[in-house]
C-alpha cells in the first residue's frame, strides 16, 4: 500500500530513519565495552536523517494545526 496522506508519510520517514540509526548505533557500539570507530560516519549521517525525518514532521503539525514548535512541546509534555 502506498501511502499518500501528508502526516502518515512522514511518520513513516520518521520511523524508517529512527530504524536505520537503531541499526548505524548497533554498528557503532556492538555491545558495552565496543566501539567501531569505523561506523562513527554512518551513525552521524543516520542521526541526521532521522533528525531531517523529525523536523519535517514536527513542522508540518505545525503548519497544519496554525501552532508553534514550543506550543507542540508543551502539548507532548501533558
Amino acid at each position: 500500500m502506498i501511502e499518500t496522506d501528508p502526516g502518515r508519510r512522514l511518520v513513516a520517514d520518521v520511523r524508517e530513519t529512527a530504524r536505520r540509526h537503531r541499526l548505524a548505533w548497533g554498528e557503532l557500539v556492538p555491545d558495552a565495552t565496543t566501539i567501531n570507530a569505523a561506523a562513527e560516519g554512518r551513525e552521524e549521517e543516520a542521526y541526521q536523517e532521522m533528525a531531517a525525518a523529525k523536523r519535517r514532521l514536527r513542522d508540518h503539525i505545525c503548519d497544519t494545526y496554525g501552532i508553534s514548535a514550543a506550543e507542540l512541546c508543551a502539548l507532548a509534555s501533558l
